[in-house]
This record gives structure tokens, C-alpha cells and sequence, in this order.
């Protein structure tokens, strides 16, 4: 996955971004092209892709939690709660948390595309929506798209 995000009404976002627009190189000016892939091998890529970074985030937590005082730490903050949100072992362990709850992951396929519409999205949506598994939350989308991005994007530079 590009970026993992926890949103503050509990959700987490799994979400992978490709860009098959256009690229103009810096160094010499020659416009490059990304190669597209089938949709039926782009879905089955990014099936895998989602259900791994699900496993991931549960391997990452086990990693974390193998200390005591970590776990201590962990418990104490869920005792209270009052989550510490800077700590990097609190995001892995609310990640893995939210893993559990198939309502509360949700996974993005952000393809940007050079042309204005086809039915590339659509077939890869249908497809990916084939090979996750029931119930999973699946969003594929472009910025360009009619329903948008699911989510606001600040400019931060």
C-alpha cells in the first residue's frame, strides 16, 4: 500500500495509488507513458496487495508488542482512553485493531488515467470487488472521477 490512515471515525484506509498519466522527463523533455496492465491482472495484483497489508499491519503490532513494557504501555493507554496518537506503537496496534473489524477497513484503488472516460475503472472495480472477500469496503477512484475521492487532500507544500 502507498498510505495507511486511520480516520477519527475509526476507519482505516489502505490506499494504493496508481498514475498512468503522462510524465514529461526533467532531464530531457521526453514524454513517458506508464504501461498499463489488463484490469484482471491490475485487480488480482491489488487484491493481493490489500489482503497482505492486512497481514502486515498484524505482523508490524506482533513486532512491537514483544517487549512487556510495550504491551503495559498499550494497555494502559486503552485503560484510560485516552490513545497517545503521536506513538508510533499506538498507531500500529489501533491498525491492527480496526484489521479485525471488516467494517472498518476500507481499501482505495486511486488510478489517475489520461482519458476522460472509459470503462478501464470500471471493469478493474468489478473485478477487484470478484476477489476480495465478502463484506470488504472497496472504493476505486480518480480524481477526476464523478464520485470523486472519497476523502479531502491537503497541499501541504
Amino acid at each position: 500500500m502507498d498510505f495507511i490512515a486511520l480516520s477519527p471515525d475509526g476507519k482505516l484506509w489502505l490506499i494504493e495509488v496508481k498514475n498512468y498519466r503522462p510524465r514529461i522527463s526533467d532531464r530531457n523533455g521526453q514524454e513517458y507513458r506508464a504501461n498499463r496492465k489488463s484490469p484482471s491482472l491490475l485487480a488480482c495484483d491489488i487484491a493481493a496487495k490489500f489482503k497482505d497489508s492486512k497481514r502486515l499491519i498484524r505482523i508490524v503490532d506482533t513486532y512491537l508488542r514483544r517487549h512487556w513494557w510495550r504491551r503495559f504501555q498499550l494497555w494502559w493507554y486503552a485503560w484510560l482512553r485516552k490513545p497517545d496518537v503521536n506513538s508510533n506503537y499506538w498507531f500500529w496496534s489501533e491498525a491492527r485493531r480496526r484489521c479485525k473489524d471488516e467494517n472498518k477497513a476500507v481499501f482505495v484503488l486511486w488510478m489517475e488515467i489520461p482519458e476522460r472516460k472509459t470503462d478501464y475503472d470500471d471493469e478493474v472495480e468489478a473485478l477487484l470487488l470478484e476477489r476480495m472477500p465478502a463484506g470488504e469496503q472497496v472504493i476505486v477512484t480518480e480524481g477526476n472521477r464523478d464520485n470523486g475521492l472519497p476523502f479531502g487532500i491537503v497541499d501541504s507544500g
